[in-house]
């Protein structure tokens, strides 16, 4: 009998010991991890940023930062991971941000093709000049001419399409800088007299659709529409093959 109670008052005691731990460690006071302090910030060999009640700052196209003593302009993708705009597209990033043409919801359909609208219409209201420079390669000229009209606020049809395409492309979107030929007069119902001239392209999804913005100046049509649409340029390559 002693050695049956001994037995049960060492298992009272151990249940009680138990007992003893879990509430003990129920009771601790919740430790709330620390929030980052606000700024860049380089994690697991990414950068980024934190707001300044210290959260994760995700999924922005555009957003101005200042680190080191130095402004720059970035995007932040869903995950959290920054990128520098650079160049002539930190240019297309600050027209959009003087714009207000910079999504709060980059997911947002119609909030971001608000923007974008914004983006043409500046392009497409540029003070007509001629550029004299002329430069082959089109990255080169997207570049060059997207450059020219932030800086200058002018240009001509090369200063318009590349402007409106940088900011299309810090936007989001899938635009391509194009240049080519549109006829001037026609000869017998067929196109003669052809103009060098600009303009940009966006695709969505399999569909590939134009932005002309200096057409948009002089016609008020250059909003979103197919190759070969009725009452719009016909556009052809520099060999003069019409494109459709």
């Amino acid at each position: 009998m002693e050695k049956g109670n001994s037995a049960a008052c060492r298992l009272q005691i151990m249940i009680r010991c138990i007992a003893a731990v879990v509430l003990a460690f129920i009771a601790l006071p919740c430790v709330r991890a620390a929030a980052a302090e606000p700024g860049l910030a380089e994690e697991d060999g990414s950068l980024h940023y934190y707001n300044d009640q210290g959260e994760l700052v995700t999924n922005q196209c555009v957003l101005k930062i200042k680190s080191g003593g130095k402004e720059g302009y970035y995007r932040i993708d869903a995950d959290g991971n920054v990128e520098q705009w650079e160049k002539e597209k930190a240019r297309a990033a600050e027209r959009l941000l003087k714009l207000r043409a910079v999504p709060a919801d980059p997911d947002n359909t119609k909030e971001v093709t608000k923007c974008l609208k914004k983006a043409f219409q500046w392009s497409a209201k540029l003070k007509y000049v001629n550029v004299t420079k002329k430069v082959k390669k089109d990255a080169k000229a997207l570049a060059y001419y997207g450059d020219y009209g932030f800086v200058r606020a002018k240009g001509d049809c090369n200063v318009q399409a590349a402007t409106f395409t940088l900011m299309a492309q810090v936007l989001g979107f899938d635009a391509r800088f194009v240049r080519g030929l549109v006829p001037q007069a026609l000869k017998n119902g067929k196109p003669a007299n052809f103009g060098s001239h600009a303009w940009c392209t966006i695709k969505e999804g399999k569909k590939t659709y134009v932005f002309d913005p200096n057409f948009e100046r002089t016609h008020k049509a250059g909003w979103k529409f197919k190759y070969g649409a009725k009452k719009h340029y016909r556009y052809f390559t520099k060999k003069k093959k019409e494109i459709k």
